[in-house]
């Protein structure tokens, strides 16, 4: 499809902030990942579906992501549109009609919030649409439009709140959801995977299932990044001791904080307190005079962490 500028499934390690000549729409298979649009800071876990339209600048206030998986497609509009519009035209060859356009458009243009969770149908919408982009059969640019026509249509209600959170299907799920909700602010316990089972009341390969289905990741892994996330606040926020962060967040020395941290960062705790987060104070005044980023570097920037 020419009007399909990059997409793919892959690790983001980095989204400094930047430009695309199109809409990009974003499902985070796993991660919990911390970007901003227009300067304004949104939470991405996982399970989400995040967009952008051609005049918003978006990207990482991290210089680093912590591990993560995300599908991604970005395509072009009928028109390029450099200033913000409450209105826009989708490529004719989505077949979708003027009044269909408006009400789309205007869906997208006005929403304050970017990020929101992912409907079952669009779980599953976004993997089929990457891999029906990169099959080779004869009706591969037929169905490439079906199913993205489909992911803008569910987007459209997702953002609009026409979708009904699906319901836990057991007590089970219920009680480990609780726990998730719950862990950022007790972090700082000494938690294992017995512990963590115990505290459910079920057992432990259950568990382990059950955050998989509803974060992606294991117990431990979806503990280290609460964990990585609260301490990036304090060391954003606050002038709290290193040594005390460490503490907070369920590490029993600064060392081992540090190690963990900067294997996860790429840098360590005093670095990353000295930057702020990761967007230096000029960037941070200066994203309204961030410029497009070129086809060409999408395409480049998609390849290197397509086979990373």
């Amino acid at each position: 499809m020419k009007e399909i500028i990059s997409y793919g499934r892959f690790r983001c390690t980095e989204l400094s902030p930047h430009k695309n000549q199109g809409m990009e729409i974003t499902y985070v298979e796993k991660g919990l990942l911390e970007w901003m649009v227009e300067g304004v800071s949104e939470k991405v876990e996982t399970g989400s579906i995040f967009f952008t339209l051609p005049w918003q600048v978006h990207g990482s206030l991290n210089l680093k992501e912590p591990d993560n998986t995300i599908w991604h497609v970005l395509f072009h509009l009928e028109k390029d549109y450099p200033n913000p519009r409450s209105q826009f035209c989708l490529p004719k060859a989505f077949g979708f009609s003027m009044d269909e356009m408006k009400i789309l458009s205007s869906a997208f243009s006005t929403s304050s919030r970017h990020s929101f969770r992912a409907t079952p149908a669009m779980r599953s919408l976004m993997p089929a649409l990457i891999g029906e982009l990169q099959s080779t059969h004869e009706l591969r640019e037929a169905q490439s439009k079906t199913l993205l026509r489909a992911i803008l249509v569910e987007l459209k209600r997702i953002v609009a709140g026409e979708v009904i959170e699906e319901g836990m299907h057991s007590q089970s799920e219920q009680r480990v959801q609780t726990l998730i909700t719950n862990l950022p602010s007790s972090c700082d316990q000494q938690w294992t995977l017995t512990e963590m089972a115990a505290h459910c009341g079920i057992q432990r390969t259950q568990l382990g299932k059950i955050f998989q289905k509803l974060t992606g990741s294991t117990p431990m892994e979806y503990l280290f990044r609460i964990r990585m996330e609260r301490a990036k606040t304090f060391l954003r926020e606050t002038d709290i001791k290193i040594i005390d962060i460490a503490f907070e967040c369920g590490y029993g020395s600064s060392q081992y904080f540090s190690n963990a941290f900067k294997q996860s960062m790429g840098l360590t705790p005093s670095a990353y307190r000295k930057n702020r987060g990761g967007l230096s104070a000029a960037e941070s005044r200066n994203w309204k005079n961030i410029t497009f980023r070129s086809e060409a570097e999408e395409r480049n920037r998609v390849k290197k962490f397509s086979s990373g």
